[in-house]
């Protein structure tokens, strides 16, 4: 972890506040605060590198996260960008589903980003407590299967074109905050061909008026 972080308890209060944790009851809310910890990323900081070890799962309360690992070749893949605009709750590294601690995801604030840490085997402890933090689990996973899906969809049936006006539909608070560098690799096309297609959606558009 990024040695500019800042990381400190969380107080019931705090998770209370947030609208992911409303339907908790007070015993679950101090239960949560109990192993949860505030990171504060700044821009261009790592939460963590390729080969590190890393047992926490976590929730994005601001700011935008990109991640990506390094091909055999020495270039950037940018697999993942994420936001509290649009997926707030993260489940962890994908290597968990795998049962493994090692990650080789590089995971990047895009901007100044907070996040909400719990470790990972502590918080499902929880989960097995309590009612709520268990349906809370439960929908993370959801949301994070579906994120997996419809990103696998789109980079398998979709046009660039189609990809990328889809990107700007759902995910304006990226595509604001993101370098085009990154959003273009994310797409899975090159900085050159997203200027093209920004070029002729601006046509497109000017055309229609």
């Amino acid at each position: 972890m990024n040695r500019d972080s800042k990381k400190m308890a969380a107080q019931p209060e705090l998770l209370k506040d947030l609208e992911l944790f409303r339907h908790l009851s007070d015993e679950e809310h101090v239960a949560l605060s109990a192993i949860c910890r505030l990171l504060f990323l700044p821009k261009k900081s790592r939460l963590v590198e390729s080969g590190e070890m890393f047992d926490h799962v976590f929730v994005m309360t601001s700011g935008l996260l990109r991640w990506y690992f390094d091909s055999d070749e020495g270039t950037e893949n940018n697999i993942f960008l994420t936001s509290e605009k649009e997926h707030a709750i993260i489940i962890g590294i994908p290597e968990f589903y795998d049962e493994q601690r090692k990650t080789k995801y590089n995971i990047e604030a895009v901007m100044d980003t907070q996040l909400l840490l719990f470790q990972k085997d502590a918080f499902e402890e929880l989960a097995f407590q309590y009612r709520g933090i268990y349906q809370f689990y439960i929908k993370s996973l959801k949301i994070t299967i579906d994120a997996l899906r419809n990103r696998t969809e789109q980079l398998c049936s979709q046009s660039p074109n189609t990809r990328y006006e889809t990107f700007l539909k759902n995910r304006s608070f990226i595509t604001r905050n993101a370098s085009r560098k990154h959003i273009a690799n994310f797409l899975g096309i090159t900085p050159n061909s997203l200027s093209r297609l920004t070029a002729r959606l601006h046509k497109k558009t000017h055309q229609k008026k």
